[in-house]
């Protein structure tokens, strides 16, 4: 495969975490994230039509950390935006490994409820299957995502809230409670779903 894929982008999800490594640098703060799924790039040696699944595409945006307590807040932002110690990551998963980017931006503009518009543009140095460079694949995009909910993972702090309370008060104070229902408890933690 030599020609840069085509990317069409499908659909989108925005998160976040309350984290904090300080072995890393990483202060205790709210994280975001940006994921955004694109239709699969097809597979040239697949030998029948049935075989074609495609590649998974998925571009993988995470360490957005912007200066907001309410996630309506993030209407009208940008990467731009961005404030404190951490850098955006952001790469491209396919051909089942995951390629960074040189250049992405992301606008993110409320529609309606727990959803955003996002218009984009990533651009990058890839790889094919065959190990051959594909030099400044770019793409535009404009898709609907869907904010999920913050989440408190007591794995991901010190000291770590092991009740919802805890977790609860660990999060007031960087995060407006009121933008958010009453937290969900799963395998690894709370998630704080938003209020519309």
């Amino acid at each position: 495969m030599s020609d840069s894929p085509k990317l069409t982008a499908l659909s989108g999800e925005i998160s976040a975490q309350l984290f904090k490594n300080p072995r890393m640098g990483v202060p205790r703060a709210v994280y975001w994230s940006c994921n955004i799924e694109f239709a699969p790039i097809p597979d040239t040696s697949a030998a029948t039509a049935d075989e074609n699944e495609g590649w998974a595409c998925t571009l993988l945006c995470d360490w957005i950390t912007w200066p907001v307590r309410d996630w309506r807040q993030i209407d009208g932002l940008t990467l731009a935006n961005c404030v404190g110690p951490m850098e955006v990551e952001a790469s491209l998963y396919l051909f089942n490994v995951h390629q960074p980017l040189t250049s992405i931006e992301l606008a993110f503009r409320r529609t309606v409820a727990s959803k955003f518009r996002v218009r984009g543009r990533i651009v990058g140095d890839l790889e094919d299957l065959e190990g051959r460079a594909l030099r400044d694949v770019s793409a535009n995009f404009e898709v609907d995502a869907e904010f999920t909910g913050l989440a408190v993972v007591p794995e991901n702090l010190n000291p770590k809230p092991k009740s919802e309370e805890r977790a609860t008060q660990a999060l007031a104070s960087h995060a407006d409670l009121t933008a958010y229902e009453q937290p969900l408890r799963d395998k690894v933690g709370w998630l704080f779903r938003p209020r519309t």
